[in-house]
Parts: structure tokens; sequence; C-alpha cells
């Protein structure tokens, strides 16, 4: 699906987390650094690279959970942090680690570990379609009679992801979201996040230290090293990556 804009823009993006006075302790380096990037409608990014690689904080920086110069990110030609109302009307999605711990359940910050059912979680938001909604519970194969307190990781996970998933979202960004996934069940979702992309436009940035699998899913690669920029490009382009570079050892 085409788009006269990009929908995500970074521009020569440099971060440093601050300290306890708001800016960066004298003498700090950059956790990221110079990083770039442009992607638009339909787009499935995959942004690859070793832990500490710098792509939770880059995932961060785009959800508009860490304060940057307005210039430097732009989302759907807005600012990710100073706009709230991209989060906040689901056309921004961010899905990462904190998702093991609560959920936000009709409104609220709801511990995903209390005694409730996995069908009064999920059919307790309202004006979801219906359509979508069953969608995600079979493609994620939830049983609806869970006891959320009882449920193993991977169970817990499903239903995040679906809490998640059940506002149609503009850009979705990834954090490992699917480490707790089996195979099947990671090869499911993943083919309802082709379609989205492939269907609605959605942009897809998703963020994993671990590549096997995944080939034939992104539309894109970005590769990231020491919080700098080293690969940047469309899937059918990646046969010209240097032989013996670290971005060629890390694809094949």
């Amino acid at each position: 699906m085409e788009s006269s804009k990009p929908t995500v823009e970074i521009n020569g993006l440099s971060f440093t987390y601050p300290g306890i006075d708001g800016h960066p302790p004298p003498g700090s380096k950059p956790l990221i650094d110079g990083f770039s990037l442009t992607l638009n409608a339909g787009d499935r990014c995959l942004l690859v690279g070793s832990n500490g690689a710098g792509k939770t904080t880059i995932l961060k920086i785009l959800g508009g959970k860490h304060m940057v110069e307005p210039h430097m990110v732009r989302v759907l030609g807005r600012s990710a942090f100073h706009d709230t109302v991209l989060a906040s009307s689901g056309d921004l999605c961010y899905l990462g680690g904190e998702w093991r711990r609560d959920v936000a359940f009709a409104g609220f910050e709801v511990p995903i570990q209390m005694d409730i059912s996995a069908e009064k979680m999920i059919f307790g938001v309202a004006g979801i379609d219906p359509k979508r909604r069953y969608e995600l519970i079979k493609v994620l194969d939830i049983d609806l009679s869970w006891r959320m307190h009882k449920v193993s990781d991977g169970q817990r996970r499903r239903v995040q992801i679906c809490m998640g998933l059940l506002k149609p979202f503009k850009v979705l960004l990834l954090d490992e979201i699917t480490v707790d996934l089996d195979v099947l069940a990671r090869a499911d979702l993943l083919n309802f996040l082709r379609k989205e992309c492939e269907e609605r436009g959605a942009t897809i940035i998703y963020a994993t230290h671990i590549f096997d699998g995944l080939e034939k899913w992104p539309s894109h690669i970005v590769y990231v090293a020491h919080g700098k920029l080293q690969l940047a490009m469309p899937m059918d382009k990646v046969n010209v990556v240097p032989i013996g570079s670290e971005a060629c050892k890390l694809l094949y």
C-alpha cells in the first residue's frame, strides 16, 4: 500500500540517558549515535543486533518513552514523545518486555497474574471489531477459560499480545515480543502481522537478537551495533552485503 509520506523518520538520532538533573552526565558517550532510518507504509522492518546494541532504546524512543529533539524522530509525521495522542489513539503501538508485569485492561493497569479469565480480559476492551478480536484469539490459540494466575509464561504472553493488537495500529513496535512463544505460535503471529502490512499498509519494526526463521518475513533489515547503524536495506538487496562483514556473519 503506497503512502506519500514516510511513517517513520529518524534523522541523525543521538541519545544519552539523562542524569538526576535531567541532563547527560559530563563526559558520557551517546548510547545511540547518529542513527537515521526512513520507513513507509507497508514496510516490515527487522531490527537486529546483539544484546545491548541499542535496539530497545531505539524502539522506546520511537514509542515516545524517551524525550529527544522533535526533529530527530517523527512517527506518522508527528513527534513521538511530544504528541501523546499518537499512543493513546492506538495509531502507534509499542509492545515490549514490561508487558510481562502489567497490561491495560478496560482502561486500568491490571496485574496479569491476578485471578481473572483470559475471556474477561480480552472481551473487557470496548469498541473492538468482533471479527478482529476472534481472529487474534484464533491466531494466538488462546483458550478463553485460562486463569491468568495459573497459566505458563507462553500462554500469558499470548494474551498480552492479543490485548495489544486488538486496536488496529498504523505503526507497531515489537521488542523481543515472541520470546515466550513456541515455533508454531510465532509463525502464526508473524503471518498475521504480514497481512496487517500488506492489506492495511501498517508499518512494523520487530527488534530481536535471534534471526533464525525470520529470513522471509521482513521487507527491510536494519542492523545495529554499539548504538550505530551498520546496515539498512530492503531484504531483496541483502545479497550485496560484503563477505566477511559483521552484517554478513549475522545474516548468514
